[in-house]
């Protein structure tokens, strides 16, 4: 879709920024500084508008960050609601099959964050509460609030298909499905008829995409299925940060797949003054000057680190030579934390020793997956032909300071990109054509297999490889 972006004779936004504004946010993993030559859009990613300027904003773009661009249009009213069902938030997508745009899109907190963090201590929770199914009424009855509020603003519209995407674990808690066997080894999902998750209620039919195993579910079916792994011939990697890392590698025709346990410091758990991937997170750092230079989402006053804040932070570290090549750090990084920015409220925002270390543990964690599943498949890092990173931390990521952390074992910056958010983008994908669903999503589970981490020796040794660094003086 095309959109007007208003610049004025004394304008200092680069068009970025601008569209920010305008609550439509783009993948830039330079961060405005055309490293691609304007190769990415229709226009340079740091060009500065001094008058009114039309770019093209492809419908994929919409569902990059957690602020979807809207489209309310009577001509484009929508007929599927997108429901991407994640461990700390909700995205629900009004979505118009038909045009392929974006109607209307919200992002709230997952209900049951207050009794966990992360799916374990969900699973915990939800095993041994004498409150049986209180997480599943939780998030049922906040998603029947939301969607009945937006058609009560909206009596025009008829929802005829609704499709969700999430984990296992969510997908489990929205349906009532017992997690008795996901509390220990061997973490088997409950078995679940085909109808459980296809069903009428009221006049719309709900489509719920299967997991593939305990660790990894129909997000990431969705995400594969954006990604055409079906039917793509060549190698590629799909890699979704977040507190439970999901991979999906596509070699030869055949998907292999894994689950690592990053912990919740991607998405700003676990860090001294960390925050999810909104408004106002601290995205990118830079410590070539005496004071830290930071950006935000949406260019808002600074609330906190996200994970892309952190990751870039501890590329830095490395860089300005704050920390050694086994990731201690040396007298240069005070001992109460380096302080990066302050809050409106005047709160200093500093990232400490264990935030470093959280952020070690993560990094090292994806790095090692990433080399266990090529391992596996019997080729290199050099034979994956793209790397796609799902997900807001990706999306918000600067991808050459990831890469000088170690994150990507080495694959060349050039091979990695930003989607967004690719559960939502699978099930744009497939909601014009519904009925081929089933076999697309079959053809995935016959090309599939799973690659146990916490069992595999190779995996072990390469996450202790990736707790040491390589300097890079380039950044």
């Amino acid at each position: 879709m095309k959109i007007t972006v208003h610049g004025t004779p004394d304008n200092t936004k680069s068009i970025l920024d601008l569209l920010e504004d305008q609550e439509v946010s783009l993948p830039c993993n330079c961060h405005g500084a055309n490293a691609c030559g304007g190769k990415q859009y229709d226009f340079p990613c740091n060009l500065i508008p001094h008058e009114d300027i039309t770019v093209t904003v492809h419908p994929r773009e919409s569902f990059g960050g957690l602020a979807l661009s809207t489209d309310q249009n009577k001509d484009h009213l929508p007929d599927t609601l997108l429901i991407d069902l994640g461990t700390t938030t909700v995205a629900m997508v009004y979505y118009s099959s038909l045009h392929k745009t974006v109607f209307y899109s919200e992002v709230f907190p997952n209900p049951q964050l207050p009794f966990g963090a992360d799916v374990i201590s969900r699973i915990k929770y939800d095993t041994e509460t004498i409150h049986k199914h209180q997480l599943t009424h939780m998030i049922c009855e906040t998603l029947s609030q939301h969607y009945n509020s937006f058609l009560a603003s909206h009596k025009n519209v008829s929802i005829e298909t609704c499709l969700i995407g999430g984990n296992t674990t969510m997908i489990h808690l929205l349906l009532g499905l017992s997690l008795e066997k996901m509390t220990a080894a061997p973490f088997t999902p409950d078995e679940v008829s085909p109808e459980k998750l296809r069903f009428h209620q009221g006049g719309t039919e709900i489509r719920i995409l299967p997991w593939l195993s305990a660790f990894i579910g129909g997000d990431i079916v969705s995400g594969m299925l954006y990604l055409n792994f079906d039917t793509r011939k060549d190698t590629c990697l799909l890699v979704d940060l977040g507190t439970n890392g999901e991979l999906a590698l596509i070699y030869n025709e055949k998907i292999y797949t894994a689950g690592t346990a990053a912990g919740p410091a991607f998405e700003g758990g676990g860090l001294s003054c960390g925050t999810p991937a909104v408004p106002g997170a601290i995205s990118d750092v830079s410590l070539k000057r005496i004071l830290p230079k930071t950006q935000t989402i949406n260019n808002k006053l600074p609330t906190g680190i996200c994970g892309s804040g952190a990751v870039s932070i501890l590329s830095q570290l490395l860089t300005c030579r704050y920390m050694d090549s086994s990731g201690i750090l040396n007298d240069k990084f005070p001992e109460d934390g380096l302080i990066l920015s302050r809050t409106p409220s005047g709160q200093e925002i500093r990232f400490t020793k264990q935030d470093v270390r959280q952020m070690q543990l993560a990094v090292a964690a994806i790095g090692a997956g990433i080399d266990t599943l090529c391992h596996t498949a019997g080729i290199s890092v050099e034979n994956v032909d793209q790397l796609y990173l799902a997900g807001g931390l990706g999306y918000h990521m600067n991808i050459t300071k990831a890469a000088a952390s170690g994150m990507f074992s080495g694959m060349e910056t050039s091979h990695i990109h930003a989607v967004g958010n690719s559960c939502l983008l699978g099930l744009a994908s497939v909601s014009h054509r519904p009925d081929d669903l089933s076999q697309r999503i079959e053809d995935i589970y016959q090309k599939s297999q799973e690659v146990i981490l916490a069992d595999d020796s190779y995996f072990q040794k390469e996450f202790i490889r990736h707790m040491t660094y390589e300097y890079n003086s380039t950044l």
